[in-house]
């Protein structure tokens, strides 16, 4: 929630390409998850749901099964995901094949964030005064015209719209709010279709800490055509750390919770 006391036309000398621009700059500079925090992720695959208790060292991101649906894991199955965490410390191949697998999916989320004041046009909804006297600047953003995707992926942002809040004190981006308001196809229709009704979110505190409150991504489609696609995945209860967490502690904290 912003905490707003205020609303105002936004000052002609702001130029809104700009904040836009580095709003976006400082997303690709800084983390996409902090660093050094622990976080819940909730997933639906097919009918079943998931709840994970993840843990983001200095070094990867670390996660245990620890609900499927309302019910704790078995201990049978607790001492398989422990397992599987304590090998990550002992296996270097597996350690460096986790850590490819994630710079891959943090890059490629990168190329869309990258892409963001190009593929969409922007206007200007309001401003508010938030936290420490911050303007919050709202913005509807549509697809651009003109945007001409570099890869197949990309395409999916030609089917986006939605709304974005900018602190322009900060230049950062507290709120993405995004639906797919048309079908996207990936690769020519053979690869990957999403049907139209899906959204991405993202939610940031406003203040001191500027910590990802909530982040989600739900979409619907066909894989080859034939395969259906559901993901329903959310993350929140961000808690972060003062000091670094390495990989060993981060482990060490999900396989003994108690200690």
């Amino acid at each position: 929630m912003f905490f707003s006391c205020a609303t105002a036309a936004f000052p002609q000398s702001v130029n809104q390409d700009q904040l836009i621009r580095d709003a976006v700059a400082n997303e690709l500079y800084s983390p996409l998850i902090t660093q050094n925090c622990t976080y819940q992720y909730h997933r639906q695959v097919s009918a079943k749901q998931e709840t994970l208790l993840m843990v983001k060292s200095s070094d990867l991101v670390v996660g245990k099964l620890v609900r499927i649906g309302d019910t704790p894991v078995s201990q049978a199955q607790e001492e398989k995901e422990d397992q599987h965490l304590r090998q990550l410390l002992t296996n270097s191949s597996a350690r460096e094949e986790e850590r490819r697998r994630q710079q891959k999916l943090e890059n490629d989320m990168r190329t869309l964030v990258q892409a963001i004041p190009q593929a969409f046009h922007f206007t200007q909804r309001q401003t508010e005064i938030g936290w420490a006297g911050h303007r919050l600047v709202h913005f509807d953003f549509q697809p651009a015209a003109g945007f001409q995707p570099s890869n197949a992926s990309m395409e999916l942002l030609r089917g986006m719209s939605g709304t974005m809040v900018i602190d322009a004190a900060e230049r950062q981006i507290v709120k993405f709010d995004a639906q797919l308001f048309r079908d996207v196809d990936f690769g020519w229709g053979i690869l990957v279709h999403l049907n139209k009704g899906g959204n991405l979110t993202l939610d940031r505190d406003v203040g001191l800490s500027s910590n990802i409150r909530e982040f989600s991504l739900n979409v619907t489609g066909r894989i080859l055509l034939l395969k259906k696609l559901e993901i329903h995945s959310s993350f929140d209860h961000f808690a972060c750390f003062r000091r670094p967490i390495a990989l060993a502690s981060a482990v060490a904290m999900l396989t003994h919770p108690g200690d």
